[in-house]
């Protein structure tokens, strides 16, 4: 009895399994609700796997290899999206319903802003809640990988702007795109919080950017920070915290291999042997130079509004420590916005970005990769660091020179404002007449000293110190004629 037990158990446990292993083929059309037209395009996938294909010019499909059991998601641009349960059959048709709430969202392009349904150029619009949860520093970082067509190289330093290319190279004088923040228009927007951010429209063809002329050829990026909603009280505290580490490095000769192998070169030269007294070391440069880094992101907003007026801050705070030692970044920003009703008629308000920003500026990757690993760090007597051979000395310095030298030499900072102020008046029924105040101020300070240096068995270098002050101020008046 108790066999026939153990059998009937291993029979139902077979059947489970080949009927979970069972695959078919699916086909089927995909059609437009209402007009019955097929959708070319549309997107089909295997739900909770990358197994997909799209519709053809007829809108049919054909998709092999489907556990029997599985759900089909299909989807296209500005129709919602359809969850299908295969349910064994292989012939599947499916309607798609228009988004109308996706294709009623307002954006923001060079000249005012339009509903997504009447939009016929390449305009990419991303909201808060796509990048604002993302640990990063710059409001670039947060996109990379978010929009199609546009490449965004982060080189994970500490606070350093992304590389940005929304039109391919089309200048050999650069490809960095125009910016416009709350119709301000800067060269960059590494002050701004991602946190502050309500929306960013990245404008990519030329009917899109034709309003900006020459100043958008490398494309155009429109920023709109947070401003308080009608009939809305809300306090928003949030914070990270996360860690950076290096896990491949470059893998190079130690001083043993270093020797054998400059050994041969002289030899193969004809020239006298190198004298390795003063350069006994073992050193590994990238031990020297890098390290586990924390980064630590804090914000909070107040955001309140009443029949006549509301008001909106944004404070946050960014401490990022760079993979190289020392390297370190601080950055505190404030956003603030206000408007307020006169009358029905009449408004005033006010919008301004600050920054405070202690920059990172840690070097030495190119000098770890290329120096000896025979120099010691430092000498031991005069605690000095030393120098590179002389077979070297030309083209290659201590990596920790530039370093140390960066840390406890070297101070910058950089102090931004921008913003701006206007008045809007509405007569007759559909006129506006709206004046704007723009300004954007920039103070970028920055100390260095140099000290002496240690070369083979001398004292070799000058000390020195520098300061420089950078002042800049931007401002423009937009009144309509």
């Amino acid at each position: 009895m108790e066999i026939k037990k153990i059998l009937f158990f291993f029979l139902m446990f077979s059947l489970t399994v080949t009927l979970h292993a069972q695959q078919i083929t699916v086909q089927g059309t995909v059609y437009e609700e209402g007009t019955k037209n097929p959708i070319p395009g549309a997107n089909v996938i295997v739900k909770g796997t990358t197994q997909g294909t799209s519709t053809d010019f007829e809108g049919h499909y054909t998709l092999p290899n489907v556990p029997s059991n599985a759900v089909l998601e299909v989807s296209f641009v500005g129709m919602q999206t359809q969850n299908v349960k295969v349910a064994g059959r292989s012939r599947i048709n499916v309607t798609l319903r228009e988004n109308t709430q996706e294709l009623k969202e307002v954006v923001v392009i060079g000249y005012g802003a339009a509903q997504k349904r009447d939009l016929t150029g390449s305009i990419v619009s991303l909201k808060t809640d796509e990048f604002a949860d993302r640990p990063s520093t710059n409001p670039l970082a947060s996109i990379q990988g978010k929009v199609a067509g546009v490449q965004i190289v982060n080189t994970g330093r500490a606070g350093q702007d992304p590389e940005i290319r929304i039109r391919g190279t089309n200048s050999i004088n650069g490809y960095t795109p125009l910016y416009v923040v709350d119709e301000l228009f800067t060269d960059n927007i590494n002050y701004l919080n991602p946190q502050d951010i309500e929306s960013m429209e990245i404008l990519k063809d030329p009917s899109s950017l034709a309003i900006f002329g020459v100043r958008g050829a490398n494309g155009v990026i429109i920023i709109t920070t947070k401003k308080a909603k009608k009939g809305q009280t809300v306090v928003n505290i949030n914070s990270s915290v996360g860690l950076k580490v290096i896990n491949d490095r470059v893998a190079m000769t130690d001083a043993e291999g270093f020797k054998t192998l400059y050994d041969e070169e002289l030899a193969n030269k004809g020239a006298n042997p190198f004298d390795y007294t003063h350069w006994q070391a073992n050193t590994d440069w990238q031990d020297e130079i890098f390290r586990r880094a924390w980064v630590s992101n804090h914000n909070v907003s107040v955001a309140t509004s009443g029949e006549k007026g509301r008001f909106y801050m944004g404070a946050g705070y960014i401490d990022e420590e760079g993979s190289i030692k020392h390297e370190k970044l601080s950055k505190l920003t404030l956003n603030l916005s206000s408007d307020y009703n006169v009358t029905d008629f009449l408004r005033f308000g006010f919008q301004a970005n600050g920054s405070r920003i202690l920059p990172a500026d840690g070097r030495g990757v190119e000098a770890a990769l290329k120096a000896v690993p025979i120099a010691p760090v430092k000498d031991e007597n005069t605690g000095l660091f030393y120098d590179m051979p002389n077979f070297q000395n030309a083209q290659v310095y201590n990596p920790m020179i530039r370093i140390e030298e960066q840390a406890n030499n070297a101070k910058a900072s950089i102090h931004r404002l921008t913003g701006n102020i206007y008045g809007e008046l509405k007569f007759l029924k559909d006129f506006t007449f709206k004046a704007t105040f723009s300004a954007d101020y920039n103070v970028h300070e920055e100390r260095r000293a140099e000290f002496a240096f240690f070369v083979d068995v001398i004292i070799g270098g000058e000390s020195s110190f520098k300061s420089k002050v950078f002042q800049e101020l931007q401002f423009s008046i937009d009144v309509p004629c």
